[in-house]
């Protein structure tokens, strides 16, 4: 019998099962860990957000057993880039964009990845043991040296690994890093929605915004951009990013499901040309909504004895580069690569710091070129800006393989270097 078929699996729980607690779910039971999964909702489906698979994580995807292009991803073709009166600044083709990267980009609706991951993670075809989801379950206090969970209604897990993907309002996050800075507003908020494709094409005053097939489209004003691109279902519906000042919305609070009213979003727009006014006019009332832009400071660290954080719990996004989800993956892809089987329960702080090696430097790159990539909110705002190049950093966001990079570390580790 191999050595591998003798080791003893992990027991890793997991708080959080959003996308990032879902890829290491996935990860760690590909690895060959048992992983118990908890989450405080009932898992309800979310309307109108899209999210962006840029190269670097559809590699993961892939690794993973998942091909996005079969649960609805259409590829992004195009990056367009135009004035508030419709007037073209750049136009640049990326339909070769795997003979650079390697992987494409695709662009798919959030609960159609959700649910991609959701069965990796549950289904018994796959391999290694099937997650333990625990539907309706708050955790409300953990114990990064157990370590251990409690949840509201008093019970306790104990296991070798926790894991905190609880999000941006994580109740882990102080307990393990030792520290909650807390969040503050970034001065930007952002209507988001979905209008069917089909709607815009039957409309002779807009269909001209559907023209090419997969457009990532930049729509830069004075203090306020417009993100649009088409997202998943067969390129069926076009998803909306409207950001603004948040002195223009003030009635929004954190969080994404703000409602929202169609003429609030047209007036807050009234500088595009009467075209675009016409196609934000088409957004869906029942599914508008309004999320005000937090930010948060880099924590000192984001591991503590037995516990590690991930994704927003460890490093919020600001959206100006579609890569917060993405991030959230290479952590979960990293944490997989770290922790192969045979490890056992007196490694993992030390294998917990090669994550932070592996991922914190990355991770906070990547924030920082988000908010160089922010829009102005005001003639004061000193960050961010018009830029005429949404691929700035594509260089360095879309060639890194977390999977690897923390393999190959790892490798550096066992071998002394």
């Amino acid at each position: 019998m191999s050595a591998e078929k003798m080791a003893n699996p992990l027991k890793v729980l997991i708080v959080g099962a959003g996308i990032g607690g879902l890829a290491a779910a996935i990860a760690l039971r590909q690895a060959g860990h048992l992983v118990q999964l908890f989450e405080s909702s009932r898992f309800a489906a979310e309307v109108g957000a899209a999210i962006h698979l840029q190269p670097n994580v559809v590699a993961l995807l892939r690794r993973f057993g998942m091909r996005p292009e079969e649960h609805g991803a259409n590829m992004a073709e195009w990056v367009s880039v135009f004035t508030s009166q419709g007037d073209a600044i750049s136009q640049r083709s990326i339909a070769n964009l795997e003979s650079k990267y390697t992987y494409p980009w695709q662009l798919i609706h959030r609960v159609d990845l959700h649910e991609a991951l959701k069965s990796l993670a549950l289904d018994e075809k796959e391999s290694g043991k099937p997650v333990s989801l625990y539907l309706r379950s708050k955790v409300v206090s953990c114990n990064p040296s157990g370590p251990s969970i409690t949840l509201e209604d008093g019970r306790t897990f104990e296991g070798d690994l926790l894991i905190g993907a609880d999000g941006v309002h994580s109740i882990l996050r102080s307990t393990i890093s030792g520290e909650d800075i807390p969040i503050a507003p970034s001065g930007g908020s952002a209507f988001r929605f979905l209008v069917s494709v089909q709607k815009v094409k039957e409309d002779p005053i807009t269909a001209h915004f559907v023209e090419k097939p997969g457009d990532f489209q930049v729509w830069e004003g004075k203090h306020r951009r417009l993100v649009i691109y088409p997202c998943s279902r067969n390129n069926t519906e076009l998803n909306f990013v409207c950001l603004h000042p948040d002195t223009e919305s003030q009635d929004s609070v954190e969080g994404w499901n703000n409602t929202a009213s169609v003429e609030h979003l047209v007036k807050v727009f009234s500088e595009f040309y009467e075209p675009m006014r016409e196609l934000l006019s088409k957004a869906d009332a029942d599914t508008l909504k309004l999320w005000r832009l937090y930010d948060r400071g880099a924590l000192g660290t984001w591991v503590n004895g037995f516990a590690a954080l991930l994704g927003d719990a460890a490093h919020p996004f600001l959206p100006h580069q579609g890569q917060g989800g993405a991030q959230a993956i290479e952590d979960g892809a990293a944490l997989g690569a770290l922790l192969p089987l045979g490890v056992t329960k007196d490694e993992i702080p030390g294998r917990l710091k090669l994550y932070m090696e592996a991922r914190y430097d990355r991770a906070t790159l990547v924030q920082n070129f988000s908010r160089q990539m922010a829009f102005q909110t005001s003639d004061k705002d000193k960050v961010g800006g018009f830029s005429p190049n949404p691929m700035e950093f594509a260089e360095i966001n879309f060639r890194h393989d977390a999977f690897l990079h923390a393999k190959e570390i790892l490798q550096n580790h066992q071998k002394g270097n």
